[in-house]
């Protein structure tokens, strides 16, 4: 018999559930597995009645939740196994952390976090290091030269990408904006934020670079989409950046958050005037998303059956 699992995510600005999200059911289901997802809309409280609802109609053998608040709220509204995936980092000094310490510790039957560091952060034998895997065979039609002429992109200029909310504090938007400043006009950074998750593709695997600028992140799924466009890349030292980056030509890590050290290996990975190796990078990790959905099902069965 087939597993049957639920998603549980947070509804996006775009009334959907995160792309990360849909496509990680996508990837289940190539597998076999039955999966329907529960987008979370307005209020968590409001929905905990109907999600409720929700597992007590359908014969779920898994509730498997993205992101804390959800993972509390899919927690306290069933008795069926919850498995939850973490996203980010947890400040230590924060409320949340604690409370999601206390849930891993007695409420989920497993917590997956995207890295290693995150894993030491929280401090529990029941954390697994899972990053999202990405569907790679979605990047094979995306041509840059094509799509620079679609997007109107100027032939003398060289264009980064940020792609993020630039209000959001975590994402240092100001530091990326300082940095790419100081590569005068023939550089432009583009903030690419709250298109679909296509066209967002499209801007990348068009631009020169992306570059990465956040105080915090866990796996972040956007350094594996530019490895996947084969894209120049320059981040912060971030959750597992490093461990993504390593070996890929074109692509650099700074070690500091110093704009002109920013700046300067920006004007590395512009230089860098070919594609990357990144998607090797991704197949050599087991990123693909058929090697991370196996490694899923397999922690499914082990909550649901054991060893």
């Amino acid at each position: 018999m087939a597993l049957k699992v639920l998603f549980v995510g947070r509804e996006k600005e775009n009334k959907n559930v995160s792309p990360i999200i849909i496509n990680q059911a996508k990837s289940l289901i190539e597998k076999g597995v039955e999966v329907d997802i529960y987008p979370i809309k307005g209020p968590y409280l409001k929905n905990f009645f109907p999600l409720k609802k929700t597992i007590k109609k359908n014969q779920y053998n898994i509730i498997h939740a993205h992101y804390s608040l959800s993972g509390i709220l899919t927690a306290l509204s069933t008795k069926k196994p919850v498995v939850v995936s973490l996203m980010g980092a947890f400040n230590k000094k924060n409320l949340r952390y604690v409370v999601v310490r206390f849930f891993i510790k007695y409420m989920w039957a497993k917590t997956i976090v995207k890295s290693e560091s995150a894993a030491k952060n929280l401090r529990n034998k029941k954390t697994i290091v899972l990053p999202n895997g990405l569907d790679i065979k979605q990047f094979a039609h995306l041509n840059k030269q094509i799509l620079r002429q679609k997007l109107n992109f100027m032939p003398e200029r060289k264009y980064i990408v940020f792609v993020a909310n630039p209000d959001r504090t975590i994402k240092n938007y100001p530091l990326a904006r300082e940095a790419v400043s100081l590569l005068g006009n023939s550089t432009e950074l583009l903030t690419v934020y709250n298109k679909q998750h296509t066209d967002a593709l499209e801007y990348m695997a068009a631009a020169d670079a992306l570059i990465l600028t956040s105080l915090s992140e866990g796996s972040p799924n956007v350094i594996k989409e530019a490895l996947a466009c084969r894209l120049p890349i320059v981040s912060t030292k971030v959750g597992d950046v490093e461990w993504l980056l390593d070996n890929v030509e074109g692509c650099f890590v700074a070690s500091s958050y110093n704009a002109p050290e920013i700046a300067g290996l920006l004007k590395q990975a512009l230089s860098f005037e070919k594609p990357t190796n990144g998607r090797e990078k991704l197949l050599s990790l087991n990123l693909d998303s058929e090697s991370v959905a196996n490694k899923l099902i397999d922690i499914y069965k082990t909550v649901l059956y054991g060893k």
